[in-house]
């Protein structure tokens, strides 16, 4: 048998076999078109996909990003203050700073600030680092304070930390999955449960937050009591400079006692 070649268009009718056979569509155009078609909308629907997931990836990194930047500025607010009812003597022009820590750098840092600040708004004050070790003071209170009153000082601040509060908190940065497996049952496979968790492991970002207490006492060296104190808040984070911190806690501790009327 001999077939007849012939070139079929795509829109025409159908070629037959000669002979009176069972006629036989061509679609060779019409079968690649289609395939054609088929691999370019699977590339859009993929390139849509990737869009869509890096669109959702940036959008929750910048969330975490936002949320670490929010949380890592450090505030120093003063909570509360208190001034002895009965305490006429006025303001005190001449103190002693004593920070109540082992940590020889701290106690320095805080000292020399409290000093310098005090100085610039007209009083007078002094270190006790270089004259008075801790456990100098608690060995021999009375010596102690005969080195104060023998530096000139009308009174002495003390400053100590009350407490810490400390939260960590973990960002991720890919969505949320659940999976059906809650109490052990469950109809899908081992495959699918280990699928949501291969899933899952998408970097995670901390932020420490700590929420510092300190407390700054002001005694009276002529009667030996307690004339003002106040209770300050610090929030720090993990990344900040705590050093420069130590700048704002001074400030706002020396401006709560001047306005309290306890220095010049």
């Amino acid at each position: 048998m001999k077939f007849l070649s012939m070139k079929q268009e795509p829109n025409s009718t159908p070629t037959t076999l000669k002979g009176g056979h069972q006629t036989v569509a061509i679609k060779f155009e019409r079968r690649l078109g289609s395939r054609r078609s088929s691999r370019f909308g699977n590339l859009r629907h993929n390139m849509k996909t990737i869009t869509m997931f890096s669109s959702r990836s940036l959008q929750s990194l910048t969330t975490c990003l936002l949320a670490a930047l929010l949380c890592s500025c450090a505030s120093t607010t003063v909570k509360k203050t208190w001034k002895a009812p009965d305490y006429q003597s006025g303001a005190i022009k001449k103190v002693a700073v004593l920070a109540v820590t082992d940590r020889v750098l701290l106690r320095q840092g805080f000292e020399n600030r409290f000093v310098t600040q005090i100085r610039e708004r007209g009083a007078e004050a002094v270190v006790t680092h270089d004259e008075l070790s801790l456990p100098q003071i608690k060995e021999n209170k009375q010596a102690a304070a005969e080195r104060l009153h023998a530096a000139g000082a009308e009174g002495v601040v003390i400053l100590r930390l009350m407490n810490v509060d400390s939260t960590y908190r973990e960002y991720r940065t890919g969505e949320e999955r659940y999976s059906e497996y809650v109490t052990g049952f469950g109809s899908a496979p081992w495959y699918d449960y280990y699928t949501v968790a291969y899933m899952d492991m998408t970097p995670t970002y901390g932020n420490l937050k700590q929420k510092v207490y300190l407390e700054t006492a002001l005694f009276d060296l002529k009667t030996n009591k307690r004339v003002w104190s106040g209770l300050t808040q610090t929030v720090l984070t993990e990344t900040m400079d705590r050093v420069a911190e130590m700048d704002p806690i001074v400030e706002k501790v020396v401006a709560a006692m001047r306005k309290d009327g306890m220095l010049p």
